[in-house]
């Protein structure tokens, strides 16, 4: 189990995609099929309904230092429920459209869930959500640590309003819900990947995370990457990434503050470009000190 004496913790985030999978291209094998059925057999079964997303979990998250996963787009076949009974964890949150969380040692305290604004998007009733909980840092539950986790999307017109304003209503609903100087971890699926010019016919977005900097937060991966690229999604595009189908922005993230900042980060869910993958998303793991426990500083990042 996580414990003091193992002095870190880890804190995954993954947008499971419903746990379908994501199929390969053309020309790579074909696994699963492209479809909701993860339950009749009798009938062509996606990546839940073989197994091959719940073997990438389980593979990826068996150490027991890994204390949370946080999910987004976790629907049907991908639901909380599902991925804690795959992983065999203590419990898991509620899910508000696809936001949710499962807690390998149990959770300390109740849940608080904010609305993040859609109403200028393109489909209003498409809601995001940022979810709070208390999870456990061992089987005895002796400490318990908050970790955050959100989904944010904007569409349309005022797609970029709606993603500024869903940062600051994420950076808000943080400092309302947590004491001052309280180790906690915060991600998810931004939606959000800065750059200087378009990818695979999209713009970059240089300014929503403007607002979690100027909270004081501190994007993991750079902390510990540097300038590695780090992509998260999208896999098997048609003619994006390079080689084609592989991740070409970085759109998951782990944010924390700088008195309690990650040691390493690491992506899951990485298959050769253009096969398979258990999601269109690569999961992502941070690894902290274990709270309250002296650790060294994290190793300088690499150069570029």
């Amino acid at each position: 189990m996580a414990s003091a004496q193992s002095a870190v913790i880890k804190v995954a985030y993954f947008n499971i995609q419903s746990g379908k999978g994501e199929p390969g291209l053309p020309g790579h094998p074909v696994l699963f099929s492209d479809n909701t059925n993860c339950i009749d057999p009798s009938q062509p079964m996606n990546g839940w309904g073989v197994g091959f997303v719940q073997k990438e979990l389980v593979a990826k998250l068996s150490d027991p230092s890994v204390i949370a996963l946080g999910l987004e787009e976790a629907w049907s076949c991908g639901s909380p429920e599902n991925v804690r009974q795959a992983l065999g964890w203590k419990a898991r949150t509620s899910e508000h459209n696809g936001v949710g969380l499962v807690a390998r040692y149990g959770l300390a305290g109740p849940e608080f869930w904010q609305q993040l604004d859609t109403t200028k998007n393109s489909n209003p009733a498409d809601t995001m959500w940022a979810l709070r909980v208390p999870v456990c840092l061992d089987a005895a539950c002796t400490q318990s640590m908050p970790v955050y986790v959100a989904h944010w999307y904007g569409s349309g017109t005022y797609g970029q309003i709606s993603y500024d304003t869903q940062a600051q209503q994420t950076v808000a609903f943080i400092q309302s819900t947590t004491a001052a100087g309280e180790p906690h971890v915060f991600g998810g699926d931004l939606n959000v990947w800065e750059g200087s010019g378009v990818v695979c016919n999209q713009t970059p977005n240089n300014s929503s995370l403007t607002y979690l900097r100027n909270a004081g937060y501190m994007d993991g991966w750079k902390t510990v990457n540097g300038a590695a690229e780090g992509y998260t999604g999208m896999t098997n595009r048609t003619g994006c990434g390079y080689p084609e189908g592989y991740a070409w922005k970085r759109i998951d993230y782990v944010w924390s503050q700088p008195t309690f900042l990650p040691t390493a980060m690491e992506r899951f869910g990485v298959s050769p470009a253009g096969d398979a993958t258990a999601s269109d998303h690569y999961g992502i793991i941070a690894t902290f000190p274990y709270p309250g426990a002296v650790a060294p500083p994290p190793p300088p990042p690499p150069p570029p």
